[in-house]
């Protein structure tokens, strides 16, 4: 049985430097939150106008965009749109002409 925990961490300088940052991690990143999930990472990004950023090679990835638009090897995602991928190896993602925000959980490394 896995007792409750919580955990807080302020990502806001790491962000501001652009590309991606483990927000939360089950693989040991250093300023991660730690999850019990070994093969799981929860990435953020803030990105600049056309910045362009590579997905974690993962058997499995689920791409968030919250904020802004950007697109994954051409396929463009809008605010709210989420793409879910499987075996894609590390496609790029390129941020919107007025940036973008987005959230990547990559399973099984």
């Amino acid at each position: 049985r896995i007792r409750p925990g919580y955990e807080q961490l302020d990502i806001n300088a790491e962000l501001a430097k652009g590309g991606l940052v483990p927000i939360a991690s089950g693989a040991g990143h250093d300023a991660a939150i730690s999850i019990r999930q070994r093969d799981a990472v929860l990435w953020g990004a803030r990105l600049a106008p056309d910045e362009v950023i590579g997905i974690p090679d993962a058997r499995f990835a689920h791409v968030f965009v919250p904020k802004g638009a950007a697109d994954i090897d051409g396929t463009p995602l809008l605010a709210g749109d989420a793409a879910r991928l499987a075996g894609a190896g590390s496609p790029a993602v390129m941020a919107g002409p007025e940036g973008a925000e987005i959230l990547v959980w990559s399973m099984g490394h």
